[in-house]
């Protein structure tokens, strides 16, 4: 009997230190995934998630790790899939829920975004980032009237709310209501001076009210701390162009296109100016690229040129943000 208790105890310790060094090990290998999420190599976290999840598929975290580096590398469907998981294991989670109608948009699919937080046990309840993905997925669905409603919902919860300044000032742009975009990207250039999503948009309606001058000096400002993106210098761009200053502005767009050589506009516009210092090879080469990439962009995310009215971007995600703007 006493041989038999010595065994049990024995079994019992050696099953508590397998399973203690299992932890430590799930603990280390989560750690080294989000280190490489940080450092911007969100591939090389995928395959740190998979062999978690391979040896334990209830593994939250793993799961949430896996949608956000698939996210990031623009699986997004994918990325849709790892979160419904993520939900199934913990329903309700809010950061959970929000992530997934982030990929939902991303998707194309405003509808599930809005029967997502339809759903009694999936509320986002008075949580002002969850309306503003409600307003993302109205705005996509051209219901402006629900969008506002939610942006002004997500700004009474927090008025520090951050993107939701921009998103009323985004809509009222693209709307025509300057007055409105002005007061509103003013308000989140407050709140968060290094976005050029704001500072950009701003130039824009500065522009179109003939204050050349504030409109480069926003996105001046702005642009100190984010030199190296295509809408500043497609901004600045603009700006010498409206000013008739063609040479500079040439040298603008061709830094833009160096960034993003695949967004049409830059093209466009090179091409516009081109013509205006009387390079007319050069000019057609680049009205030839625009055709190209034109033919094979998404509809309604631009900043004019005849297209739908665009689409609020992704500001949740400043890079991601400035990607989805310009296309």
């Amino acid at each position: 009997m006493v041989m038999v208790r010595i065994v049990s105890w024995v079994l019992m310790a050696v099953f508590f230190s397998v399973t203690w060094v299992s932890a430590e090990d799930t603990h280390a290998a989560l750690r080294r995934a989000w280190d490489l999420e940080k450092a911007g190599r969100p591939g090389d976290a995928i395959s740190i998630y998979r062999d978690l999840l391979h040896s334990d598929p209830q593994c939250l975290e793993a799961e949430v790790g896996l949608g956000r580096s698939l996210y990031a590398t623009g699986e997004y469907a994918q990325a849709a899939s790892g979160f419904e998981e993520a939900l199934r294991l913990r329903p309700g989670d809010l950061k959970v829920l929000n992530w997934l109608g982030r990929s939902y948009l991303q998707e194309k699919q405003p509808e599930k975004v809005l029967e997502l937080f339809s759903r009694k046990a999936t509320s986002g309840g008075n949580i002002a980032s969850i309306h503003l993905l409600l307003a993302r997925a109205y705005d996509a669905q051209d219901k402006l009237r629900e969008a506002n409603q939610e942006i002004q919902e997500a700004l009474r919860l927090d008025p520090h709310c951050r993107g939701a300044h921009f998103a009323q000032g985004f809509i009222a742009w693209s709307t025509g209501d300057v007055v409105t975009a002005e007061k509103s990207f003013r308000q989140e250039l407050d709140l968060n001076p290094r976005s050029i999503l704001a500072a950009y948009y701003l130039a824009e309606v500065l522009e179109k009210l003939g204050r050349f001058t504030e409109a480069e000096a926003s996105l001046t400002r702005t642009g100190r701390d984010a030199p190296e993106t295509y809408l500043f210098h497609l901004g600045l761009g603009k700006v010498h162009e409206r000013k008739k200053e063609y040479a500079a502005a040439s040298r603008q767009y061709q830094e833009a296109i160096r960034l993003d050589p695949k967004q049409p506009e830059a093209h466009y516009r090179l091409a516009l100016v081109l013509r205006g210092l009387g390079e007319t090879a050069k000019a057609n080469e680049q009205f030839q690229a625009f055709s190209h990439l034109q033919m094979h962009s998404d509809m309604g995310m631009g900043q004019g040129m005849g297209r739908m009215r665009p689409r609020l971007p992704d500001f949740d995600d400043q890079q991601t943000a400035s990607a989805r703007a310009r296309r």
